[in-house]
């Protein structure tokens, strides 16, 4: 095939183009043109990484083998876990292991998570002693914690050291930490932090003076066990590039880049968006349809109770509908804008949980704004809603049941509206809030329950309205 060329800077990202529109022809190009593919790895791992995960696992596999072995690993490094771990299993397992060990070790450990079990041991057991051991340890840690998310390449000096012997260490550390050497961590004999100096700093330093001369002591520090919003929020907080990982006893273990908190937030935000509607948590495109099956079905299934409920709900106003079948026609529209009023409380209260702007003392002030909101938007829209609904009302009128006057519609609809909006900024605010008091993600499934509260309610404030004013 024939492909235009383009400028070196956008080749990469025209050619990912093209693997995401037509993975076969981008795949075909790259074959027959390997040094324009060596040359795109080594200036922009980064697209290489996304044109490998457009396309099938084994021509993937391919392409990466094409490469050097640190070609590869900085193309690894940008590849999402899930996505590198099926490239790897379909490669040698000593070559796939020499990948890995050319990777950073906190990516390393991610991808060999995602790892077929099996393959994971034989991967393992192919790496060098320290390497194993370094990814294996950080594998203890979970995936959204700080130690989970921390690399353990870490520019970190004796506290007591001179300063310019400190920099001929870092200078031969250099090609080792590439972009880990954004602070210089200054430890004791014991490993224990004492301070941090940026690297620009101690550059600048008296050559002759001692680390501990140029230290800033006081330090924000996260244990490993800390949650990845927490992490997120300490390097937004005091805008850090990085944030130190320390044991209990203040041991230095690793640090969390700022890239890296950027990554937790979106996935964050990605799975709370997921459980809002049931789906599993950690679920993605690469999940085992087994897996997101047992995840999924739970909830769909509840949906089915709630469906039951629902028409029971209904079924009891029987006579009411019979009589007046023209009321079947408004029921769903109000159903359908209470719940979008109560989503949008919904979403306002998640955000403000996850971000930490919501403590448990403004729970109750919070809840009760999203309920004045829910009440004036309510009464706007009940008037709007009866005004239109006693224009129309005559449209939906059929040849069978008894006629419903326009006043009498315009009433039943601006009743159910107005109680259906208060309700549903009720619900949706406090759900995430009774949720977190619990113990639970706030967005756990949140979406569902409200669905079920907002449909139940709004269905039985019209058919309750209709009933008294029509029986």
């Amino acid at each position: 095939m024939r492909i235009r060329i383009p400028r070196p800077r956008q080749f990469g990202s025209t050619l990912r183009d093209l693997a995401r529109r037509s993975p076969d022809e981008a795949e075909e190009y790259l074959d027959a043109h390997q040094d324009a593919w060596e040359e795109l790895a080594e200036h922009d791992p980064h697209d290489a990484a996304d044109i490998l995960e457009a396309l099938d696992e084994e021509g993937a596999a391919d392409l990466l083998q094409g490469l050097g072995e640190g070609q590869a690993g900085e193309v690894l490094d940008e590849m999402r876990p899930e996505a590198a771990a099926d490239v790897l299993e379909e490669i040698a397992t000593a070559d796939a292991a020499q990948l890995l060990a050319n990777m950073e070790p906190d990516q390393a450990a991610d991808v060999v998570a995602a790892l077929d079990p099996t393959i994971r041991t034989q991967i393992l057991a192919e790496l060098s002693e320290p390497t194993a051991a370094e990814i294996e340890a950080l594998l203890v840690h979970a995936a959204d914690t700080a130690g989970g998310m921390m690399t353990t390449d870490v520019a970190a000096v004796p506290v007591d050291m001179v300063i310019g012997d400190a920099m001929e260490v870092l200078r031969a550390l250099h090609d080792e930490l590439g972009s880990n050497l954004l602070y210089v961590y200054a430890v004791d004999t014991l490993d224990r932090l004492v301070g941090v100096v940026s690297f620009r700093d101690l550059v600048f330093a008296d050559p002759t003076g001692t680390v501990r001369d140029a230290i800033e002591p006081s330090l924000v520090t996260v244990r490993p066990e800390a949650d990845r919003e927490e992490v997120a929020d300490l390097i937004q907080r005091y805008r850090l590039i990085a944030v130190p990982v320390v044991e209990s006893d203040g041991r230095l273990v690793g640090m969390v880049k700022f890239s890296e908190a950027i990554e937790a937030i979106q996935t964050e935000a990605g799975e709370d968006i997921a459980v809002m509607v049931g789906a599993g948590e950690e679920e993605t495109v690469f999940t085992p349809i087994r897996t997101s099956v047992r995840r999924r079905l739970p909830w769909i299934l509840f949906n089915l109770v709630i469906g039951l409920v629902i028409a029971g709900v209904i079924s009891r106003f029987e006579s009411t509908l019979t009589t007046y079948a023209v009321l079947a026609a408004y029921m769903p529209t109000i159903a359908l804008l209470a719940g979008n009023s109560g989503a949008q409380s919904l979403a306002v209260i998640i955000r403000a949980i996850a971000i930490g702007d919501l403590p448990a003392g403004r729970a109750r002030r919070a809840i009760r704004r999203e309920v004045i909101v829910g009440a004036v938007d309510g009464t706007v829209v009940s008037v709007i809603g009866a005004v239109v609904a006693a224009l129309t009302v005559g449209l939906y009128q059929g040849s069978t049941g008894s006629v419903v006057a326009p006043g009498e519609i315009a009433a039943i609809v601006f009743v159910a509206i107005w109680v259906a909006f208060i309700v549903a900024g009720l619900v949706g605010s406090a759900i995430p809030v009774i949720l977190r008091k619990a113990g639970q993600d706030p967005a756990l499934a949140s979406n569902i329950f409200l669905t079920m509260v907002t449909d139940i309610v709004s269905f039985s404030a019209f058919l309750i309205t209709a009933t008294l004013l029509l029986g």
